[in-house]
């Protein structure tokens, strides 16, 4: 399959699911947002909430500012 991250196209395995990207890519689970075709994903359903073809991933990481 087919998917951006980030603006970057990746092609990955079919049945990943969210927090199997999130580990694939290697990314700290804590203080991130992920949204998926501009809808907020819950951190509670990444690990129901399936990747599909096509999908437009935006990963937003918190930062603490001053």
């Amino acid at each position: 399959m087919i998917i951006k991250v980030n603006e970057t196209t990746k092609k990955i395995s079919e049945d990943l699911t969210v927090r199997g990207l999130v580990r694939e890519l290697e990314i700290s689970d804590n203080g991130i947002a992920v949204a998926i075709n501009n809808n907020i994903v819950k951190k509670d359903d990444w690990s129901n909430h399936k990747l599909q073809n096509n999908d437009n991933i935006l990963i937003i990481r918190s930062t603490q500012g001053g």
